[in-house]
């Protein structure tokens, strides 16, 4: 249709336009929250519906059961483009003052210093902490990682899906402990922080991208690599990827579409004799047209069915789930399927299983196109906030650890637009560092210095931290210069 296509080349100029805008920005960087949304927004919602045209995606309209009309695709691609505006003004008010060229905030001053302040301590003192984290939280981050590999391997699941609501439902299992595989996320990233990116540092990196691909979940390799060149790059004052920091978000792209193409069949075959072979079933699809990408066909859904089909929007009544969510239903045998107050089914107009709404179409889903304003100024803001606190402390390494880990999860949540996703990230990423912090604590809170301390600007100049470089202590006396 002409008029389609002709919306579609407005929504390339539009991005293009923001783009350009973006980039001659002094606060563009590679972490900036920003950047993911561009990313997000310009492979889903710009390049796809270009793919969809040359090769006439229709899988996913035949697995949903719906054929959206061209006012609706049209629809969509207004509802994107305006997201994206907003998105773009909301996330650069809140980041206008941040640039990598002023000096963070207070680095190492305060309360006194590595003494006084934790925050603020050398991240050695953070090495025995995390060790004992480590040891706790590993054995059931690996519980949970291969009792999903069981269960891809084999039929049996404790997961069921509602048949009203098309939720699953975990009837006999533990939520908690069927997410705390994503705790790898983290411990990978702290313990290539702590050890200032070592080779040796590659060694937990490799493992966790083996065992998760075998679940065949690819979300959290993606994290855990944008998280660490994240770290990598803020620490090095670098706004945009080097070389290494380059491969590294190579390699884990390659390993996404290896682990896209048949669910981690592969990998897990290496280590067990497997029982279900309904992994390596794919169905012809044409490039991009898999449910990884379709948050286009998603949108359309939505704006197929709501307002015009359910006779009302949702309200923002779908984020009241994250107050019955937490609650495991082993405790609360009647917790509601999902949201506590509905307005309507999806699954009174089709099959929309899997379906993730998208910033987005989570907004018009609650209010139309004044819904998509509201949902992405909300996450523009939000997360907006958290990259200017970021590299405001990004000499302080909870902060920054705890800052990037939240950022790098927007690979996740821009693509399920819930804030519920958002708060279930934000436990397990944020779990070992609080532990982490609470030993720290406990075992220096007297203010003990240890004798390898980093220079301060308010106190003497002391011996450097043996796991330094030569290159590392360079910048670090030249940033006590600079602050003195």
């Amino acid at each position: 249709m002409l008029a389609y296509d002709l919306l579609i080349a407005v929504s390339v100029l539009v991005f293009g336009v923001v783009v350009t805008l973006y980039l001659r920005s002094r606060n563009a960087s590679f972490a900036n929250p920003m950047t993911t949304y561009l990313a997000f927004h310009g492979l889903v919602f710009v390049f796809r519906p270009i793919m969809s045209r040359i090769f006439d995606y229709q899988a996913l309209y035949r697995g949903y059961e719906f054929q959206p009309t061209w006012d609706d695709r049209m629809t969509v691609l207004l509802a994107t483009n305006l997201g994206l505006v907003t998105f773009f003004a909301v996330s650069q008010y809140v980041t206008r003052n941040v640039s990598f060229s002023h000096p963070a905030a207070a680095s190492y001053r305060g309360r006194g210093g590595p003494g006084g302040d934790w925050t603020a301590w050398p991240r050695e003192r953070f090495i025995k902490p995390f060790l004992i984290v480590a040891a706790l939280l590993t054995p059931i981050a690996l519980y949970s990682t291969f009792t999903t590999w069981s269960q891809r391997t084999g039929s049996v699941t404790s997961m069921v899906r509602d048949a009203a609501t098309g939720v699953a439902v975990n009837t006999t299992g533990n939520g908690y402990i069927d997410s705390a595989q994503l705790l790898l996320v983290p411990l990978v990233v702290i313990f290539a922080w702590l050890f200032r990116f070592r080779w040796f540092t590659l060694i937990p990196l490799i493992a966790f991208v083996v065992i998760r691909g075998g679940t065949g979940g690819r979300g959290p390799i993606i994290v855990t690599a944008f998280a660490m060149a994240s770290i990598y790059l803020i620490e090095r004052v670098r706004k945009w990827p080097e070389w290494r920091s380059s491969l590294l978000l190579i390699g884990a792209g390659v390993l996404f579409s290896f682990v896209l193409v048949d669910r981690g069949y592969a990998i897990r075959s290496i280590f067990v004799e497997q029982e279900n072979a309904l992994d390596r079933q794919r169905y012809a699809t044409a490039p991009f047209e898999t449910m990884d990408f379709g948050n286009l066909e998603f949108f359309e859904y939505l704006v197929y069915t709501i307002p015009g089909r359910t006779g009302t929007f949702d309200w923002f009544a779908s984020n009241l789930i994250i107050f019955t969510e937490p609650i495991p239903r082993v405790l609360w045998p009647d917790k509601p399927v999902g949201s506590p107050v509905q307005f309507f089914s999806l699954f009174d107009y089709g099959t929309p299983i899997g379906m993730t709404m998208s910033v987005p179409g989570a907004g018009w889903m609650a209010l139309g196109f004044l819904g998509v304003v509201i949902q992405c100024a909300i996450f523009a803001l939000l997360y907006g906030m958290i990259y200017r606190w970021t590299i405001r402390n990004r000499e302080r390494g909870i902060p920054l650890l705890a800052g990037v880990l939240l950022i790098a999860a927007t690979v996740v949540t821009y693509r399920d637009g819930v804030l519920v996703s958002i708060l279930k990230l934000s436990l397990f990423y944020l779990l070992p560092l609080i532990m982490m912090a609470v030993l720290a604590r406990a075992f220096y809170g007297n203010g003990r210095r240890t004798s390898h301390s980093f220079a301060t600007s308010d106190g003497p100049r002391r011996r450097a931290s043996p796991l330094e470089t030569p290159a590392e202590r360079r910048r670090r006396q030249a940033r006590a210069v600079s602050l003195d």
